[in-house]
C-alpha cells in the first residue's frame, strides 16, 4: 500500500505512450500526471501570491469576466455581480519560480510529442485564480480563436496548483471537438462570439457541445497534476462553489516554424512592434524562445 501511495505522487517523467498520443488525437485533451511534487507546489503557491499581489499593485492583474476587456456586448448585463476570474500574463518574464516550470524540458518534450514537431516555443503562460465563491464561469470557447498565429499546432499546459473537483470550477472539454475547426472567439463571460466578419467565411460560433453532439468530460486533477488539450478544443470551467480557491498555472507551447499573423488576425497582448517578428514569418524572438528538452 505504501508503494503504490509513493507511485500515486511520483513525478513523472518518461514520454508518453502511444495509447496516450492516441488519445490525445481522438478527444482533445489527455491527462497525464503529476508534474510537480507537493513541495514543489508549495513553493509555486507562495510565488503565484506573491505576484498576484505584485501585478495587481502594478495594474496588471485583469479579471476574464470584466466587460471591459471584451468588444461591445449587449449581454454584459447579464454577468453575474460579484463574480470573477483573475488572470495574470507571462510570468516567466519576471519570477524565476514561474519560469523553471514553463522550461520544463518533461513538459516541452510532452507538447512536442502532441503537435508532431523537433522543437517547440513557450507561446506564453498563464495564472489563473478563482476565488472562494466568487470565481465565475467561463463559457465555452476554443483557445486558437484567440492567438495571431497562422496554423494551430498549439497545445495548453494545466497544471493544477489546488487540487481541482467540479465543484470549485474544474475544466471540463468537449470530446472531439478539435476536430470540427476554427471557431470564432467568445466573450468569456457571456459566450456570445465577435470577429465574424473578419474570419474566414464558414467560421462559426463554439456551441454547446450537447447541440453538436459531444459528450463532456470533467478534468478533475490533484494540486501539481497537468492535463494537455489541443488548441482548437472546446472548453469552459465552473463556478468555485467551495471555501477554497483554485488557482492554476497555464502553459502554452507551440511547434517551431508556425506563422506569425499578428494583429492581422488577433490583437494580442503585445503589439506586432514589440514582437519584433515579422507579419508572415516563423514565430521567434524574445517573447517566443525555444524550450529545450
Amino acid at each position: 500500500m505504501v508503494g503504490s501511495e509513493t507511485a500515486v505522487h511520483a513525478v513523472r517523467g518518461s514520454r508518453l505512450t502511444t495509447d496516450e498520443i492516441a488519445s490525445f488525437a481522438t478527444n482533445g485533451y489527455v491527462k497525464i500526471g503529476r508534474i510537480l511534487s507537493a513541495d514543489r507546489v508549495a513553493e509555486v503557491l507562495e510565488a503565484f501570491d506573491s505576484a498576484r499581489r505584485r501585478e495587481q499593485d502594478e495594474g496588471r492583474s485583469y479579471d476574464l469576466l470584466d466587460p471591459e476587456l471584451w468588444p461591445d456586448d449587449e449581454r454584459s448585463a447579464m454577468l453575474e455581480p460579484g463574480k470573477s476570474v483573475g488572470f495574470l500574463f507571462n510570468l516567466w518574464l519576471w519570477e524565476l519560480t514561474f519560469r523553471s516550470i514553463a522550461f520544463e524540458p518533461t513538459l516541452a518534450r510532452w507538447a512536442a510529442q502532441l503537435v508532431g514537431a523537433r522543437q517547440v516555443r513557450l507561446f506564453e503562460d498563464n495564472a489563473l485564480y478563482k476565488e472562494p465563491l466568487k470565481g465565475g464561469v467561463l463559457q465555452w470557447h476554443q483557445d486558437y480563436s484567440y492567438w495571431p498565429l497562422a496554423q494551430p499546432n498549439a497545445v495548453t499546459a494545466w497544471i493544477a496548483l489546488d487540487d481541482v473537483t467540479l465543484a470549485n470550477g474544474a475544466v471540463q472539454f468537449a470530446s472531439g471537438s478539435h476536430l470540427l475547426g476554427e471557431r470564432l472567439p467568445a466573450n468569456f463571460g457571456t459566450g456570445s462570439s465577435y470577429l465574424g466578419e473578419q474570419r474566414a467565411a464558414g467560421v462559426q460560433a463554439v456551441t454547446d457541445p450537447d447541440a453538436a453532439g459531444l459528450p463532456v468530460e470533467v478534468m478533475e486533477l490533484q494540486a501539481g497534476e497537468v492535463s494537455f488539450h489541443h488548441s482548437m478544443t472546446w472548453h469552459a470551467s465552473g463556478a468555485n462553489t467551495t471555501d477554497r480557491p483554485r488557482r492554476a498555472f497555464v502553459i502554452r507551447y507551440v511547434g517551431d516554424g508556425t506563422i506569425w499573423l499578428g494583429s492581422r488576425r488577433y490583437a494580442y497582448n503585445y503589439t506586432d512592434e514589440e514582437v519584433g517578428v515579422p507579419l508572415g514569418e516563423p514565430i521567434g524572438g524574445r517573447y517566443f524562445p525555444i524550450v529545450p528538452f
